[in-house]
């Protein structure tokens, strides 16, 4: 009997230190939780006032650029179908811009000179050597683009 109530009593202890070592461990727990949701509603705050720095930042910026958009002088309507910067009437709307850029220097054809053959030797299985003869070729001449049908090329014509 002695024994059993001893065992039931160690139990019993057993029992309360198992307890009390719980509601510690949930208390502590229930501590870190606590915390870490602390500190994500911080990085909340701090992301949205942030996001509202930006768009002030974002806004101020766009204000400024629109006020100096309406100072800036428009571009000139001097190009095809607006003679002297009004509309010629064509109500299709499909009017070509003026070009941007004109190249001040117009594209002149690089003359390139005829390739020169010299007199090449050859050998054979017979290793006799053999002189290779250049054919006669024409002479480059670049005619004027007047009477020339391929305006700006290296056209042969015979002399």
């Amino acid at each position: 009997m002695v024994e059993k109530v001893t065992r039931e009593l160690e139990k019993m202890q057993l029992q309360e230190k198992a307890d009390i070592k719980y509601k510690e461990w949930l208390t502590k727990k229930r501590a870190e939780e606590a915390e870490k949701k602390k500190k994500e509603k911080e990085k909340e705050k701090e992301r949205e006032a942030e996001l509202l720095e930006k768009r002030t930042r974002s806004e101020k910026i766009f204000k400024e650029w629109l006020q100096n958009s309406r100072n800036k002088p428009q571009p000139a309507l001097n190009g095809y179908g607006f003679p002297h910067g009004k509309s010629s009437g064509f109500a299709d709307r499909n009017l070509y811009p003026a070009p941007a850029y004109c190249n001040p220097i117009p594209w002149k054809p690089v003359h390139v000179p005829p390739p020169k053959e010299d007199n090449v030797l050859t050998m054979k299985k017979s290793k006799r050597p053999i002189t290779c003869q250049p054919r006669a070729s024409l002479p480059m001449v670049i005619s004027e683009p007047r009477s020339n049908p391929c305006v700006g090329s290296l056209c042969r014509k015979k002399l």
